[in-house]
């Protein structure tokens, strides 16, 4: 069982690194939480929670966290395109001139094989 996360980010920031579990682990674990599962066209499985937060597996094991969409006063979505890193919290990916910050890619949240 992964550790308790931060939280405050949806159902994908609830939870803590997932690295060195299994993928049928992972999919016990998240099935668990309620979440809809799907496989992309590429090999991805998408794990979907109710909250419209997000877990993908890529075909290598890598974990990709997305959190819940929320919103400012004008309906503009203000977290659209970041990233949760392995406890659960933000990942800025791009700096205020909109330039990709190195690192934020890829948490290292990977299953084991």
């Amino acid at each position: 069982m992964p550790s308790q996360g931060v939280g405050g980010n949806g159902i994908a920031s609830e939870f803590g690194d997932l690295t060195g579990m299994t993928r049928q682990e992972v999919d016990d674990f998240l099935r668990g939480l309620g979440a809809e599962i799907r496989t992309t066209r590429d090999g991805y499985v998408a794990y979907n929670f109710f909250d419209k937060s997000t877990v993908m597996i890529r075909p290598n094991g890598e974990v990709i966290r997305t959190p819940a969409p929320k919103y400012d006063s004008d309906g503009r979505n203000i977290n659209k395109g970041l990233r949760l890193d392995i406890d659960g919290n933000l990942l800025r990916r791009r700096d205020k001139f909109g330039n990709l910050i190195p690192g934020t890619h890829n948490t290292g949240e990977k299953l084991n094989e």
